[in-house]
């Protein structure tokens, strides 16, 4: 398993463009950083896209899935600062869950990641194949550097929190595949080659979600 943890907390959200400066300032400055001081907390990384929905993606990576339900974590989540409970009521279509990695190949990180959901028809067999896919001719392509497969945790994903209330935020049951690269060409190319129409509908994936492509913004990270 990679160092960046076993668990990906994973956020989607849009905003209105009069409050898009606010939003970009209060995560950088106030919310990764209170994040990555909870004990467990390795990396925090918000990614954009221009004109799509949703435009941010915030992924987290924890040590495990038990940190999202310990006390001290959760008394954050009960106890917004002011900036906080001013920013999460800007939220809008906002989707928080949080993911147990099944498989993981690839230590960089990449300036793009592609953003993949699905509900497959049949499970198991579908998990232990991109399992293996994961770990083998997923990550051969050129410009692609990591590859994370995980699947979501609905206890840690539906906490009732004072946080949860001013966002909004819904949880989802759909699994993600989150693909990293060097560049969205390179994600492309991937799609083109790996994603055909037979995987796509086998893994109950959307081909809409093939565009889902955000571009690296800021990082806060356990060093």
């Amino acid at each position: 398993m990679s160092s960046f943890g076993h668990a990906i907390p994973c956020a989607t959200l849009d905003m209105q463009e009069t409050d898009i400066e606010n939003f970009v300032v209060w995560h950088t400055r106030e919310h990764l950083p209170e994040r990555l001081d909870v004990q467990g907390f390795l990396r925090g990384r918000r990614f954009a896209r221009e004109a799509a929905e949703p435009r941010y993606l915030i992924l987290y990576d924890v040590t495990s899935l038990a940190i999202l339900t310990q006390p001290d974590y959760i008394e954050r989540l009960n106890d917004p600062t002011p900036w906080t409970r001013a920013t999460l009521p800007t939220f809008q279509n906002g989707h928080r869950s949080a993911y147990q990695v099944i498989a993981r190949n690839g230590q960089a990180e990449g300036a793009c990641v592609m953003m993949m959901q699905l509900m497959p028809p049949n499970p198991e067999r579908v998990k232990r194949e991109i399992e293996l896919w994961v770990m083998d001719e997923g990550i051969s392509h050129p410009g692609i550097v990591s590859i994370a497969f995980a699947i979501p945790d609905k206890g840690s994903s539906s906490l009732d929190t004072e946080e949860s209330r001013q966002s909004r935020n819904r949880s989802t049951d759909e699994w993600v595949i989150l693909v990293e690269a060097i560049s969205e060409t390179k994600l492309l190319d991937f799609v083109q080659a790996e994603m055909t129409q037979p995987r796509c509908e086998s893994w109950g994936l959307s081909t809409g979600d093939l565009s889902k492509i955000f571009r690296h913004q800021v990082r806060v990270g356990q060093e």
